[in-house]
């Protein structure tokens, strides 16, 4: 299995144990006398073996973001993964940056503020996040989908 079929795989299992999670919660109770559709006690058996193949799935996919490098870059998936991350809340900083100046000025127009920093050179470098963003992802994703997991 390559890492893109493993992290859909991991996506499912994780919504297939929130759903035997609601579904133990929600047969917790029976009326008294009458038959339980579902047995609480199985159903935390099945939740447990479910957990532990996440835990065990996930373990294999780390290993494998460890020891693979993204296709075109020096970087290790689990490094370029923290990176992609990093630029995404870089960008998001960076977008409200100028946000409460505006809403200062609106409250305050007796009172001359100048931004210390160019708006339009920030949203240059916004730009260039965008990009290094979307081809590193891109190259994040090209490599799942080659690599095998460990």
């Amino acid at each position: 299995m390559n890492l893109g079929e493993a992290l859909s795989l991991l996506k499912k299992e994780k919504s297939r144990l929130s759903r035997l999670i609601d579904l133990r919660k929600e047969h917790l109770y029976k009326e008294e006398g009458k038959k339980a559709t579902f047995n609480p006690k199985k159903l935390s058996d099945e939740i447990n073996k479910k957990t532990d193949y996440i835990r065990m799935l996930k373990i294999r996919i780390q290993k494998t973001n460890l020891h693979t490098l993204v296709k075109g870059e020096t970087l290790s998936l689990a490094e370029a993964i923290i990176k992609v991350n990093d630029i995404r809340k870089k960008i998001a900083n960076l977008t409200t940056l100028f946000e409460e100046r505006r809403s200062y000025f609106s409250d305050s127009k007796d009172k001359k503020k100048v931004a210390q920093l160019d708006e339009l050179k920030i949203e240059d470098e916004i730009m260039t996040l965008e990009r290094e963003k979307v081809q590193l992802d891109n190259r994040i994703q090209m490599t799942n989908w080659v690599t095998l997991v460990e």
